[in-house]
């Protein structure tokens, strides 16, 4: 049966809800509408922007009611930027929200009935936190370079002059790179920024975590949240330890940060990344930290597992899954 929206509509709707990724949710006779910038709990004025089958995107147009966990976000690109969606809803809200969506995602498509999810633990910092950061850069028909962070929709560049949730030392660097023409013109499209390093550093960068130093390949991953990485390796690494007996198999390992806090001595370690330049950062942390028994697989996940067995048939007692979201 045909849908009576159509692009262009105005409607009013409740949002009830808050989807993967953030975008709010809410329902009108049975029809899901997918709307950016709201939080469960917001009765607002929206722009229908496509129709499909099962769901509607639509845009935020006006706030008619507030929702209790609604507040006013600190970056004046909120509504236009796509790297932040969750700024206009309040920290403890926020949390909520994420813990729901992992719970939600082994109910739904794990089928495990009660997941054994543990509270979220929160950034001690709501801003400043981040230590790595993706800009972009384009360029117009006269040459113009313009460098930002992708809109919303991922089509256009919202051209910022400070993030809220990067270090500081990133937004110095940023600023710097800003005003010099001859680094952007040179400069990919796509800019990883860290914190505490010049940009356009190639080869490898140092990571303090605790009291070990971390070599991280400066194109690659690492963990984002510099205020709570320590913790997290320790709490894995805990964990961890309560399996006493097998080798320690860390699934999209990196350059080897969990493996790092979770191997105990002697106890033979099995790495399994995508990327290259990881696995040989990850085998120098290992050697730097005094283990000897690791060897480091790459390839995904899907195809290493399968080989695995005749591979390496070390029987496996503690396995890490950090795979990429």
């Amino acid at each position: 049966m045909k849908s009576r929206f159509s692009v262009g509509d105005s409607v009013i709707l409740e949002i009830t809800g808050v989807a993967f990724g953030g975008k709010g949710v809410g329902r009108i006779d049975g029809m899901v509408f997918f709307v950016p910038f709201t939080v469960d709990g917001d009765v607002v004025e929206v722009e229908i922007r496509s129709v499909r089958r099962n769901y509607i995107t639509a845009e935020l147009k006006n706030v008619l009611a507030p929702s209790p966990f609604r507040v006013d976000p600190v970056c004046k690109y909120h509504s236009l930027c796509g790297g932040c969606c969750y700024l206009h809803v309040s920290g403890e809200r926020e949390l909520a929200l994420k813990e729901g969506h992992v719970v939600d995602s082994f109910q739904r498509i794990g089928k495990f009935p009660t997941p054994p999810v543990k509270p979220i633990i929160p950034s001690p910092e709501m801003y400043g936190y981040r230590q790595k950061a993706e800009f972009h850069r384009s360029s117009d028909r006269r040459g113009n370079c313009s460098v930002g962070f992708m809109s919303i929709d991922g089509k256009t560049l919202v051209d910022i002059e400070y993030c809220h949730i990067v270090k500081e030392s990133i937004n110095k660097e940023y600023r710097r790179v800003k005003k010099d023409r001859s680094i952007l013109e040179q400069s990919p499209e796509r800019m990883a920024f860290w914190s505490d390093v010049p940009y356009g550093t190639k080869g490898d960068i140092m990571r303090r975590v605790g009291d070990r130093e971390i070599i991280v390949p400066a194109s690659g991953f690492f963990q984002a949240n510099a205020l709570l990485v320590e913790k997290l390796a320790r709490l894995v690494g805990e964990a961890c330890r309560e399996s006493q007996e097998g080798a320690l198999l860390d699934c999209c390992c990196g350059s080897g940060l969990f493996s790092l806090f979770a191997a105990r001595e002697n106890q033979p370690v099995i790495g399994i990344d995508v990327d290259g330049e990881s696995l040989r950062c990850a085998r120098l942390n290992m050697a730097r930290q005094g283990f000897s028994q690791f060897v480091f697989y790459k390839g995904t996940l899907e195809k290493v597992l399968k080989r695995l067995p005749n591979m390496n048939p070390v029987p496996i007692g503690t396995i890490i899954l950090d795979p990429p979201r």
